[in-house]
């Protein structure tokens, strides 16, 4: 089993912004990406993420940039989740209860997997989101 505290879920804006240079986040990205290590933080993603993030990095860099990144996160170095029929279920009912517009259906599967995995951290550039997770906890 897992150690629930020392796992953090990852938004797809955290890993695009560490691999792409001329992110206005970048620097930031990496000195987070260094203090996980340093906690020896377990990081988390979905399949749902795993696909924004390839996605955003072939549209912004390229799509050599997208499948080094990919191959990367599919190493094993972070926990994909996928997003199975009852988390698919779980994210519909979230996406149909938040009032905010601005919160995407990939957003609500994030929500899920934290609820469902009892993660208490989330990792993410996205103020919003933030401010989800926050009231959520």
């Amino acid at each position: 089993m897992n150690n629930v505290s020392n796992r953090i879920f990852v938004d797809a804006n955290f890993f695009v912004a560490l691999f792409n240079p001329s992110d206005s986040l970048h620097k930031e990205a990496i000195r987070i990406s260094q203090r996980l290590k340093k906690e020896k933080k377990e990081l988390v993603i979905s399949n749902f993420i795993f696909l924004e993030v390839v996605t955003v990095v072939s549209q912004k860099m390229g799509k050599k940039a997208a499948l080094v990144l990919g191959k990367e996160l599919l190493k094993g170095k972070v926990e994909i989740i996928q997003i199975d029929e009852k988390l698919n279920r779980l994210s519909w009912e979230t996406f149909k209860k938040v009032v905010n517009k601005e919160i995407s259906f990939v957003d609500c599967g994030i929500l899920a997997v934290i609820e469902e995995e009892e993660i208490g951290e989330v990792l993410t550039f996205d103020q919003r989101l933030k401010r989800v997770v926050e009231k959520k906890f």
